[in-house]
């Protein structure tokens, strides 16, 4: 108790939602408190619950041992700090920083390197949990920064927090949080379609969360989905912290050249779109690149079938085809090109392999791909004369996944290094199709 009694002035910026009840929990703890907030009726409020209360950044953080800060996200910390008569500038020299915003590692350090001249003791502290959790004193604070700081934060978060949990130096607790926070998302996801699948089973919703709660697929995340009702319920209500703080995973991640693998692609493609795809670096998933293997591999198959509704199916409405001509030809649209292979090849064999794909994925929904090809074809003409030619060369593609979350190739060009024509085979088998 010595310690904490010790410490001082404790000021509080950011008494919203989650900030009050830990300003109220402070005061019960026998903190000195001092609020700063800028509307009169939030002021009020805390000097109601015991707070003093001031509408003055500088005048709030003179003299204080500490500053909590609980804003909603990075942009509105690092002004209420950095900006024209930031509260950095405003602090004693040692005084502790606290960092309750969830946002990106970067932040901190930033704010560390601010405040450095003034041997300022930086910790981050972000928090899992409710606003009802606070009041009860059993939301999850998770520490970042030098041991001897995280000790001296442990007296001021231990009036609100347990566990409160040391995750290493300072960037480890906002990695940690945003971390928990993308899978929370992850598995709102896939919450999402159960309701949905649920549904097309003709299952009451709330029987069915009910029974998974009780059973081996229960979780925090279904609990919090049951309790609200449904997981549009719960989006409505929480969608946007979501939104923010996946924001700042795929910035924070982009940022160091590490890739989400299945934890973004989750949340990327999944129903509740708490990513904007716009703003994923390129990445490279195993999966997308062996759906492309397969679309290519069913281009193939098709073409030398002549399932031609299917080979169809195969191509963005917008793909452009290049075509190996003696002679420079522009592309040509889809339903040209379908149109000259159904004239030309209708009566011919074909056999086409690709071979040692290179694929690289370009954008979340986007990828370009290379293949070595071989094709032979016996081509009959109008009088019956039939010419035999093998190629060897590549196909240059792109491929885009369109909004029924198959890939399609966007463009075509294939270029022959070599053709040899080769003297017709003694027996024609004809078209896949005529076979027994």
């Amino acid at each position: 108790m010595a310690q904490r009694a010790h410490l001082g002035k404790i000021v509080f910026i950011g008494a919203g939602q989650m900030g009050f009840p830990m300003v109220e929990r402070l005061v019960s703890a026998a903190r000195a408190v001092t609020v700063h907030a800028r509307r009169a009726e939030v002021r009020e409020a805390c000097v109601a619950a015991g707070a003093d209360a001031t509408a003055d950044l500088l005048e709030a953080v003179a003299g204080a041992a500490a500053v909590a800060v609980c804003v909603y996200s990075d942009a509105q910390l690092l002004d209420l700090a950095l900006g024209e008569d930031g509260f950095l500038t405003g602090m004693d020299t040692g005084s502790l920083l606290l960092i309750h915003t969830t946002g990106s590692p970067a932040t901190s350090h930033t704010l560390a390197e601010h405040g450095a001249a003034k041997h300022l003791r930086i910790v981050e502290a972000p928090v899992s949990g409710s606003a009802q959790d606070i009041a009860g004193g059993k939301v999850t604070v998770l520490l970042g920064g030098d041991p001897a700081d995280v000790e001296l934060a442990r007296h001021v978060v231990s009036a609100y927090g347990d566990p409160v949990l040391h995750l290493g130096p300072l960037g480890a607790a906002q990695a940690a949080k945003l971390l928990n926070n993308a899978l929370l998302a992850a598995e709102l996801q896939l919450i999402a379609e159960v309701e949905r699948i649920a549904g097309e089973f003709h299952v009451d919703w709330t029987q069915a969360a009910a029974a998974i709660q009780a059973s081996s697929g229960a979780s925090q995340a279904m609990g919090i989905v049951q309790s609200m009702g449904s997981v549009h319920a719960l989006v409505e209500a929480g969608g946007h912290f979501l939104r923010k703080d996946m924001a700042a995973v795929v910035e924070v991640a982009g940022d160091l050249g590490i890739d989400l693998g299945q934890l973004g692609a989750v949340n990327l493609h999944g129903p509740l779109r708490f990513t904007d795809p716009s703003a994923v670096a390129p990445v490279s998933t195993l999966e997308d690149i062996e759906a492309i293997k397969q679309l290519k591999a069913r281009y193939f198959r098709l073409l030398d079938t002549k399932d031609w509704d299917g080979f169809a199916d195969l191509f963005t409405e917008d793909c452009e085809h290049v075509l190996p001509t003696a002679e420079p030809r522009p592309p040509v649209s889809t339903s040209q090109y379908l149109a000259d292979l159904q004239r030309t090849l209708a009566d011919a064999t074909t056999v086409h392999h690709g071979h040692m794909p290179e694929i690289v994925l370009t954008g979340p929904d986007e990828a370009t791909g290379t293949w070595a090809m071989f094709d032979d074809v016996e081509l009959r003409s109008a009088s019956g004369e039939i010419t035999r030619l093998q190629g060897y060369g590549h196909y240059f593609e792109t491929y885009r996944r369109c909004d029924d979350g198959k890939w399609r190739i966007s463009s075509k060009r294939n270029v022959r290094l070599r053709v040899d024509t080769l003297p017709p085979r003694a027996t024609t088998l004809g078209p896949a199709s005529d076979r027994a």
